[in-house]
């Protein structure tokens, strides 16, 4: 997801009829357990499920964009891999100017794969 410019409330227009956005928005939410890169943007899009506009809308069919582009990607676990496991964390301390509240995430990899994330908003 671009990091500028940034989706607001008061970014865009409010769509007519935000059925279709919230279904595709829900299906992203439950999809991104599986590829771990489209967690942030998943996250950033659900925080404007009750009043999604056409910005909202634009980065939403971005991220589909994406995962139709990433198809042959997957995780894969190998027999010959070594038994490591490495986790990784970071926060943004309070960067969102419309809330002031710090999202922070973490990565766990087992043998160079990831297999936990988690990115919350504090």
């Amino acid at each position: 997801m671009a990091s500028s410019p940034n989706i607001t409330l008061e970014s865009g227009s409010p769509l007519p009829d935000p059925k279709e956005s919230r279904v595709v928005i829900k299906s992203l939410q439950y999809l991104s357990f599986t590829p771990p890169d489209i967690a942030f943007a998943v996250n950033k899009l659900s925080q404007f499920m009750h009043q999604l506009t056409d910005k909202n809308w634009q980065a939403a069919k971005h991220v589909l964009r994406y995962l139709a582009g990433m198809r042959s990607h997957g995780i894969f676990l190998k027999a010959d891999d070594p038994l490591t496991i490495h986790a990784f964390s970071d926060a943004d301390w309070g960067r969102d100017k419309n809330t002031y509240t710090s999202s922070n995430a973490c990565i766990i990899y087992f043998g160079g794969r990831p297999i936990s994330w988690s990115s919350k908003k504090q």
